[in-house]
């Protein structure tokens, strides 16, 4: 686990789904987390706070994870946080797109401890 702090925006419009990755977070001392419920909420937010880890849920009211992450990185270019498309959905389902894109992982609901550990890792040494 990292030592410094890392700043994690979870994005779900699923508040089920929303708090049950803020609990899983919560087991990492270091985690600063805030929350966003649409895409458009979690690109102000995004653009605002730069977080070192975004969790995208892949269906949004507004648009989806992918177009979300898109919009972002046009936005912030290499500063781009790290990012996971987290979806009900099998990932195979839209890895293509995913990858296109640059997301850097893929998890399926419900999440495991494991996933979010590494994810940890990555973002607390700058990737």
């Amino acid at each position: 686990m990292t030592t410094s702090q890392v700043n994690v925006v979870i994005v779900d419009d699923d508040i089920i789904s929303l708090e049950v990755m803020k609990a899983m977070l919560a087991h990492f001392p270091d985690a600063k987390v805030k929350t966003a419920l649409t895409g458009q909420e979690a690109f102000d937010l995004i653009i605002e706070q730069r977080p070192d880890l975004v969790l995208l849920d892949h269906e949004l009211p507004d648009f989806n994870g992918v177009e979300l992450y898109c919009k972002i990185h046009d936005q912030l270019g290499d500063a781009t946080p790290v990012a996971a498309m987290v979806s009900g959905h099998k990932p195979e389902q839209f890895q293509a797109e995913c990858e296109a894109a640059g997301i850097n992982k893929l998890l399926q609901k419900p999440l495991a401890p494991s996933d979010l550990t590494e994810l940890m890792r990555i973002a607390g040494t700058g990737k």
